[in-house]
């Protein structure tokens, strides 16, 4: 009777390991990319609609990138301003390494901003760059974030990008009273999908997918223009004084949520970029700063049913007493 306990409970084991192995279909998915380009900024005196061109901004560029695949971490950050003279001139201007979180199935290498999708193994990853910018080699600025991450198996992933611009300017009017127009534009092509497909015996997941994406322009730290573009055109604050009008091509800040069944969305997946643009009239004399900042980041988690649990838990203890009676017989016989 002992053998045949202990020989059920191993093929219990067996049975729910083979179970578990095969669910290949299972997947419980979320990606969220940002791709940034043809991004300029200019000023223009709107009493004599010259271009300024005596603003010598200086400016800060920072980069980071993390992956967590159960609780364990791979991350990279990396920074470069004007007044260290450490941007690069070549493209990338700044760039980290491809963060691939420990036990990842899957490996992003460097440079690589593509949604990699589904069904590809257990997974979490990111990356993001600067590729080129306005500030440092004349090009019209470029960036590029990633974030995916994606479980077959029961756990928890998560991955995040996140891009930041601070430019500081000084305007010098010879008089008081010119007020200068500030323009901005540039093509946004977001990419985003949550999805979770599930099969026996995972009964439950969530995936989450995010996208924020936000300028700031301040004046002596005091912020006079903020712009969310969500695609509605609700996203913009403008005040003390100043006039502005945005264009936007769809949203720029949005979260994709799905399960706990099986559940999915999607934003501008497979899409050509759009076009944003911002105006803003009446900027005097002082010194301003603009600050974007762009994050990109996902979250995924996927559990069995406590009944599979409770299954397994069962066998393995079937096993340890199983092995243990035998250990005390073979002491006893010998």
């Amino acid at each position: 009777m002992k053998l045949k306990k202990t020989s059920l409970a191993t093929a219990l084991v067996a049975a729910l390991a083979m179970g578990a192995a095969g669910q290949a279909s299972a997947s419980v998915y979320a990606g969220s990319s940002l791709d940034v380009s043809n991004l300029v900024i200019g000023f223009v005196n709107q009493n004599t609609g010259a271009v300024i061109t005596n603003l010598s901004p200086n400016f800060t560029f920072n980069v980071e990138d993390s992956a967590t695949l159960n609780g364990s971490t791979q991350a990279f950050a990396a920074s470069c301003s004007s007044l260290l003279g450490n941007c690069s001139a070549v493209p990338p201007v700044l760039a980290v390494n491809a963060a691939n979180a420990p036990g990842s199935s899957l490996t992003r290498a460097n440079n690589d901003y593509t949604l990699l999708g589904q069904g590809n193994g257990t997974y979490a990853n990111s990356n993001a760059e600067i590729t080129t910018a306005q500030l440092v080699n004349g090009f019209p600025s470029e960036s590029q974030q990633v974030a995916e991450a994606e479980l077959l198996v029961s756990g928890a992933g998560q991955a995040s990008s996140n891009i930041q611009s601070n430019t500081t300017w000084t305007f010098d009017f010879v008089i008081d009273t010119n007020t200068a127009l500030m323009s901005l534009s540039f093509v946004a092509n977001p990419e985003m999908k949550a999805d979770v497909s599930l099969i026996p015996p995972y009964t439950s997941g969530l995936a989450q997918a995010n996208l924020t994406t936000n300028f700031t322009l301040s004046r002596e730290g005091v912020p006079l223009i903020v712009w969310s573009p969500n695609g509605a055109g609700t996203g913009l604050l403008c005040g003390f004084g100043l006039t502005c009008n945005a264009a936007e091509g769809e949203s720029l800040n949005i979260t994709l949520g799905v399960g706990p069944e099986s559940e999915s969305a999607q934003h501008s997946l497979g899409t050509a970029g759009t076009n944003f643009s911002l105006i803003a009239q009446g900027l005097t004399e002082g010194r301003y700063s603009l600050t974007l900042a762009a994050l990109t980041s996902v979250n995924v988690t996927q559990v069995p049913e406590p009944g599979t649990l409770v299954l397994l838990g069962g066998a393995l203890a079937a096993l340890g007493v199983g092995g243990l009676r035998r250990r005390r017989e073979e002491k006893v016989a010998a």
